[in-house]
């Protein structure tokens, strides 16, 4: 099968005119300029044609609590909303169930053929997701939270979520202690220990909030007043007198194989850690707006050598599951990006975050048959990379595993 666009873009992150590839079992066989006849050849027009799109940090299942907990600017007062809203969706499998089953379908129509989710409840998510054929690849992500009164249990939870009773090559098992001021020192040294002994790849939100800064050095503020009217807290919380990043390293949870949420507050000594540890950074660009937070370092972290790859977060705090969407609001307010940078923030950089670099990500023989094509602005289609960042086109065509998942009608 032949596939050809007006534009591609090639492995290198080169745009191609007239570029087309040759599909095979489910790879990509070649990548080249267009001009052969084959039997089986689809024309896609006046698009771009791209490597499936990568969500580096979603929750999928949060799209069942979709309006109920908007973005504060005080951090503590939106985990209180969210946890109420969560109390009212609680014990309820069907609501989790259509929210995981109707963002894999959203993602799709976004051209989102990768997808990283993080999961409260693994047995469940999982057994539905590898019941779908047609959906993007997976990597699930178990949740673990254990501290304070809560920490009881830690070890049958990361047994839970590091389960891989579901998983294949299209659904793969990570392990996601939720955050350093939710989960105790102990508890952040056995989730290393379990993911690197079944070489899973872990997420963590880390450095969010100016507030989990000031909790986790100083044991005060808006989260430990949270804890404490929660009930969760144990007299006085423990102090490390370390910041996020510190800490995760200290825990022995900042390696290759992590992906750190939201990275919203570090200073240039974690940034240095950051990228000498060999960690990954998921930028959520839309949720990051939402919380007023102050101006993204994804710029430094990429120079510094950081492999920072983009993610929605949830519908609770964006308005879709579009990495496209995130991309131009990207491109939007850091005009000053080069604009495929922005293309492998969004493709291979995410793959790579994820551990699946080697298969997907990018558009280049041997990788898996995961592409999109996004229409052009026709006033600006002499600059396609532009055209699609600074446009309002939608994904028009999309195949995932070398099969047609989705095509604009």
């Amino acid at each position: 099968m032949i596939i050809r666009g007006k534009y591609l873009i090639g492995p290198g992150f080169q745009v191609i005119e007239n570029g087309q590839l040759e599909i095979r079992d489910g790879y990509i066989a070649e990548v080249s300029r267009g001009g052969s006849g084959a039997a089986e050849t689809i024309d896609l027009g006046d698009c771009l044609i791209m490597p499936g799109l990568v969500n580096g940090h979603t929750h999928l299942e949060l799209g069942c609590a979709a309006g109920m907990a908007p973005p504060q600017r005080s951090f503590a007062s939106w985990l209180r909303s969210m946890r109420a809203a969560l109390m009212e969706v609680e014990g309820d499998d069907n609501a989790v169930r259509e929210a995981v089953e109707t963002g894999l379908s959203e993602s799709l129509q976004n051209g989102v053929t990768l997808v990283g989710d993080i999961t409260r409840n693994p047995l469940l998510t999982r057994e539905l997701i590898a019941g779908i054929q047609l959906r993007p690849a997976v990597v699930s992500f178990g949740e673990v939270i254990a501290f304070g009164r809560i920490r009881d249990g830690a070890a049958g939870k990361i047994a839970a979520a590091c389960s891989e009773a579901c998983g294949d090559d299209r659904l793969v098992v990570g392990l996601s202690p939720h955050a350093p001021y939710t989960v105790e020192s102990s508890a952040l040294r056995a989730c290393a220990d379990a993911a690197q002994e079944r070489e899973l790849v872990m997420a963590i939100h880390a450095a969010e909030a100016q507030s989990e800064d000031d909790y986790l050095r100083k044991g005060r503020g808006e989260l430990a007043e949270l804890f404490r009217e929660m009930g969760i807290a144990e007299g006085e919380p423990s102090v490390c007198g370390m910041g996020a990043i510190e800490l995760l390293d200290d825990c022995g949870c900042l390696g290759a194989k992590t992906v750190l949420a939201h990275v919203n507050y570090v200073s240039d000594e974690d940034i240095r850690l950051i990228a000498e540890r060999g960690a990954s950074v998921a930028f959520c660009p839309r949720t990051h707006g939402a919380f007023g937070h102050c101006r993204h370092r994804f710029s430094e972290m990429l120079r510094r050598g950081v492999n920072v790859c983009l993610g929605t977060d949830s519908l609770v705090t964006s308005s879709s599951l579009s990495v496209l969407d995130e991309m131009r609001e990207l491109y939007l307010h850091y005009p000053e990006i080069d604009p495929a940078t922005v293309i492998e923030m969004a493709t291979v950089r995410g793959a790579r975050a994820l551990g699946l670099g080697n298969i997907c990500g990018k558009l280049a023989s041997g990788k898996r048959a995961d592409l999109i094509a996004v229409m052009l602005d026709r006033e600006r289609d002499d600059n396609p990379l532009e055209s699609v960042l600074g446009g309002g086109a939608d994904v028009s065509y999309c195949m995932a595993n070398g099969q047609p998942v989705y095509i604009k009608s």
